[in-house]
């Protein structure tokens, strides 16, 4: 799910006088895995007196479900569906709007004290992924109850976005591995962001803090999920992301993008 925040979230660029094609912003940018930093996250799982679990990423994902291979409502519109795989295993099958996005695979080391979590699907542009997160136990003993601390990230292909000026003081981005796109001024509205995997009311405000800093929030259906800040370095070369969930702020994940 962060992935897809933080692609929604770089609609945010600066309202400067003209976007111009020779605005600095304009182009295709792409994930550089190496410099990139996504960890340092927390995730808990508890125990429900129903007998089923709640998640939450301690902001705005938060849901319940079961391991009984029944569907139930996660965050954002999305749907999960877990069964049991094994010893402290299970695997789960994410949909949006019906159709499947990812399948999920968690697995518990025999000790306890790791959680490896293993995401594979197609994106919207019919790409493939296959992505791996280790997260380190912080709480709890051997079972998924606890609180987890992301520790290692594998992504399989890095994402590309694509930033234009169709006229003066409109903005246009793309992601063409998720067909996302989002177009407006960029005055600090709420500019709405669409695609097939996009959740429904999601809008990015932003703020400009000078000619090559700004911040923004992404927001669905009103409420903050993401607040970010997007540097971009002198030569124009290279776009920093840093974003954070509501109320994590210690907690910052670092993505760095070069221009094709």
């Amino acid at each position: 799910m962060r992935n897809v925040l933080l692609a929604s979230a770089l609609a945010v660029l600066p309202a400067l006088s003209a976007f111009a094609a020779d605005n600095p912003w304009n182009g295709t940018w792409k994930l550089d895995l190496a410099k990139s930093k996504f960890t340092g996250d927390t995730i808990t799982y508890s125990k429900l007196e129903n007998g089923r679990f709640h998640f939450t990423d301690g902001s705005a994902e938060s849901y319940d479900f079961g391991t009984d291979g029944k569907e139930y409502q996660a965050y954002f519109g999305y749907k999960t569906t877990w069964t049991p795989a094994g010893d402290n295993a299970w695997d789960s099958v994410v949909k949006f709007n019906g159709t499947v996005v990812n399948n999920v695979h968690r697995q518990i080391s025999s000790n306890g004290k790791t959680l490896t979590v293993t995401s594979k699907g197609t994106k919207p542009d019919g790409s493939s992924f296959n992505d791996e997160y280790t997260y380190t136990r912080l709480t709890g003993t051997t079972s998924l109850v606890g609180k987890w601390k992301s520790t290692k990230v594998n992504i399989s292909a890095s994402d590309t976005f694509v930033v234009s000026s169709p006229s003066d003081g409109v903005l246009r981005w793309e992601f063409p591995e998720y067909k996302q796109t989002v177009e407006g001024k960029s005055d600090g509205s709420d500019l709405p962001a669409t695609g097939p995997t996009t959740p429904a009311g999601t809008t990015v405000a932003i703020k400009i803090l000078s000619l090559k800093k700004l911040a923004y929030t992404v927001k669905i259906s009103g409420k903050p999920v993401s607040i970010a800040t997007q540097t971009l370095s002198a030569d124009g070369k290279t776009l920093t992301d840093v974003s954070w969930s509501p109320g994590k702020e210690s907690e910052k994940a670092t993505a760095v993008y070069t221009k094709k």
